[in-house]
């Protein structure tokens, strides 16, 4: 079976999984919301003196442009949803094909 023809081109997300132990970078998300919907996320924004721990049903605002970087902590995985959705920028990996 040929799945290349199933792949979308994604400019945008609206939300990630990120598994125990695995970080995101999210670059400028000034006043995006945070939304962790499973599991709990390490929050840390540059710059800042306070880190932010999220769990499940909780929700956090970016407050500043520069790097957010994300970890996913506990032995679960970690679903993280924006509000709004922030862009996307595919990975080496991703591109090819």
């Amino acid at each position: 079976m040929d799945i290349k023809g199933n792949f979308s081109d994604f400019s945008e997300l609206s939300s990630i999984g990120l598994t125990r132990g695995s970080v995101a970078r999210i670059e400028n998300g000034r006043g995006t919301v945070l939304r962790v919907e499973t599991g709990s996320v390490w929050v840390t924004q540059d710059g800042s003196r306070k880190d932010v721990l999220l769990q499940a049903g909780e929700s956090f605002r970016i407050e500043r442009d520069g790097a957010t970087v994300l970890s996913a902590l506990g032995p679960r995985f970690a679903l993280v949803s924006f509000e709004p959705s922030i862009p996307a920028t595919p990975t080496r990996a991703a591109s090819r094909r």
